[in-house]
């Protein structure tokens, strides 16, 4: 798999979170607009290690944080990180878009249809997990098959991104980077579509 480390001045640390997901879409699109594919492959290859911090928990739900650093391994954990290559450092979702925003752009640049699979994947683990009766609840165990608690929080981001981003991964409209299209809108960084002057 395939992370990136966060670092205080030069000192490294193995840990990543899930916020931190974005850049396989990043990487994607830059790539694309330079002509790199040095940059779209790193994409393509953050995008699936993401990807599988969701596929290998409970829930089929991204934890908040994790980190591959084999010498601070929780004991409770050790099993997990022998099997998945990674281990949670927090286990909670907080109804989060990165993931789902990356799958989008490596579905939009490749065409690749798996990456349609993994957004209705996580959709479906999320709406059967955070669902409530009046909307939707960040949770706290990722790596519990329901999610463990519900902590009632519900941010506007669930709209503006995941919702947004799950919709236009099976919409036919042509929005953000798509190579061979007139690029007409871009996103800003809360998936708010932008018209580009022509």
């Amino acid at each position: 798999m395939t992370f990136v480390a966060e670092y205080n001045g030069q000192q490294l640390s193995l840990n990543e979170g899930h916020l931190t997901c974005f850049i396989g879409g990043n990487f994607l699109l830059g790539g694309t607009v330079l002509n790199n594919s040095k940059y779209t492959k790193f994409g393509l290859k953050m995008t699936e290690s993401c990807h599988a911090t969701y596929a290998d928990t409970a829930s089929h739900i991204g934890p908040e944080g994790f980190s591959w650093d084999a010498t601070q391994v929780p004991a409770d954990q050790a099993a997990f990180f022998a099997k998945n290559g990674f281990y949670i450092t927090n286990a909670g979702y907080d109804l989060r878009p990165e993931v789902i925003e990356s799958y989008y752009h490596a579905y939009k640049l490749t065409g690749n249809q798996k990456y349609q699979d993994w957004v209705w994947n996580a959709f479906v683990a999320i709406n059967k997990t955070c669902r409530t009766d009046s909307g939707f609840s960040s949770i706290d165990n990722v790596n519990a098959v329901d999610g463990g608690k519900k902590t009632n929080l519900q941010e506007s981001f669930w709209f503006a991104e995941v919702m947004k981003y799950t919709y236009l991964s099976f919409a036919d409209s042509v929005v953000g980077v798509v190579p061979g299209s007139k690029q007409n809108w871009v996103f800003n960084t809360e998936a708010h579509p932008v018209k580009v002057v022509s």
